[in-house]
């Protein structure tokens, strides 16, 4: 394959293309650790097995189309930015837990890691690069070039690309910078400080290990449930992770703080926005449960919070707000190490108002002539160092998956929220992957001879290091007192 000397490999940005990053992504860089890696994934999972050289080719196919996701993250002296990436992104086998670490300080690589296990297509996501929804359009594409390679014109590249160019074409756009010129920070009912939430404990696994869950769902049973009690399909999920928490840990521990629930709201519906960047606000469910809650009351409190959080109001003072500190004077020439200190330390606070996240995708959608080649869509939000349980969710078609990410090893919440479920008639299939403890390190059994004379060789050793220490003071001491005397 050729290409033109002033074009990247991806074609579509010209190899001296250059962007800072959105208002959202640019905490990500400097709260990113091993153990908190802000990534996430989509998994597409399929009817056949994934042919590894045809998903390669897609890949390469896919970024051509949208090339906002051919990037690489550069730290300079007061921001980081975006420029071009020439390499080629290798498809591989999945080797490791899910949502891995992706961006480490230092390294220049893709931002996204695209993986596959027997039928099924990951694509894991630095958070500084997109948002879940601007993740699903690139999974689209994919996908839809995956099956292109594979069955040839009876997948059309051309309806490829015409889906996916009024997106691509708002690669580069920060809609939160966009958005705010029409927003006040004053709009609607002023902010309220809120309360530190309950939060969650257990014994952590070590490194990068992430358990997860999956619950697979028949959309239609869910939304029954949520139906009947007049209630969307977000309320119902918050208000039963809310009672779950409250039937085990909370009630186990005498939890005096609420329990809140974080929930990221896509805003390109409710401000004009196509771009492929991060833009999403944050509302911050919580309930104070009081002692024999039942699920209904805490339903009720769910539903009027969000009728009070969910109107573009509230995340025009949101976005206005973020805004208005990167418009402080003088505040782009404050160092970048400075810069991520600060926001280090708002980022910990902010962490400790609610208790767990949970991300609801809603419908992912694709297009009739492959609609029937794939089985489901799951979505996992990565591990962190202050909440250990994240939640997602997506459906497709009557497929819905529930989806749990976890650093420790109490899953308590994940067995009460689905025996719940399962009471009220849902059919439910779990399904989770293995995160067992790393092996214990066992000291070989020695008989008597060989304890006796590890003990004499440990004397011996000691002795020896006694001597040597002496040694080498009395020759110190000899230097200087030879010293005295020249003088």
């Amino acid at each position: 394959m050729s290409y033109k000397n002033n074009r990247s490999p991806h074609s579509g940005i010209d190899e001296t293309y250059w962007n800072g990053l959105d208002n959202t992504a640019k905490l990500f860089p400097s709260i990113t650790t091993t153990r908190s890696p802000n990534v996430f994934r989509l998994c597409a999972v399929l009817f056949d097995e994934v042919d590894p050289a045809a998903l390669q080719t897609a890949l390469e196919k896919a970024l051509a189309i949208m090339p906002a996701f051919a990037l690489k993250l550069n730290r300079g002296l007061f921001w980081y930015y975006f420029d071009v990436n020439n390499e080629r992104p290798i498809v591989t086998m999945e080797h490791t837990y899910p949502c891995a670490p992706i961006y480490r300080a230092g390294e220049r690589g893709f931002l996204f890691r695209v993986t596959y296990y027997h039928k099924r297509i990951n694509l894991e996501m630095y958070h500084a690069l997109a948002d879940g929804m601007g993740a699903v359009s690139f999974m689209r594409v994919l996908v839809y070039c995956y099956f292109n390679v594979i069955s040839g014109s009876e997948v059309p590249e051309e309806d490829i690309r015409r889906e996916s160019d009024e997106a691509a074409r708002d690669f580069g756009e920060d809609s939160f910078v966009i958005n705010s010129e029409e927003c006040s920070s004053e709009s609607g009912t002023k902010a309220v400080r809120e309360p530190e939430a309950y939060r969650l404990g257990g014994f952590q696994y070590d490194g990068t290990r992430l358990g997860v869950t999956s619950a697979y769902i028949p959309t239609s049973a869910l939304l029954e449930l949520a139906r009947e009690q007049g209630a969307t399909l977000s309320e119902y999920v918050t208000a039963l992770l809310i009672f779950s928490v409250f039937n085990t840990s909370y009630r186990r521990s005498l939890g005096k703080r609420p329990i809140t629930i974080s929930l990221p709201v896509n805003l390109r519906g409710m401000f004009a926005s196509n771009t492929l960047r991060n833009f999403f606000g944050h509302m911050n469910v919580g309930v104070l449960p009081e002692r024999g809650a039942s699920f209904e009351d805490i339903l009720a409190a769910v539903k009027e919070r969000f009728s009070k959080c969910l109107t573009r109001e509230y995340f025009e003072r949101q976005i206005a707000s973020h805004v208005k500190i990167e418009r402080i004077p003088g505040v782009k020439f404050v160092p970048i190490w400075l810069k991520n200190l600060i926001m280090r330390g708002f980022y910990k606070s902010s962490e400790k108002r609610h208790t767990l996240t949970f991300s609801n995708l809603g419908k992912i959608t694709l297009p009739p002539v492959i609609a029937d080649r794939v089985e489901r869509f799951e979505a996992y939000i990565g591990g962190s160092e202050t909440h250990v349980k994240k939640t997602s969710l997506c459906s497709y078609g009557d497929s819905l998956t529930l989806s749990f990410s976890s650093t420790v090893d109490d899953n308590s919440l994940e067995q009460f929220l689905l025996s719940y479920l399962s009471r009220k008639g849902v059919p439910i299939t779990v399904s989770s992957n293995e995160t067992a403890p790393p092996p214990k390190k066992v000291k070989p059994k020695l008989s008597k001879e060989e304890k006796l004379r590890a003990k004499t060789d440990k004397k011996t050793e000691k002795a020896d290091k006694k001597a040597t220490k002496k040694a080498n003071k009395a020759e110190k001491k000899a230097i200087k007192k030879a010293k005295k005397e020249k003088k």
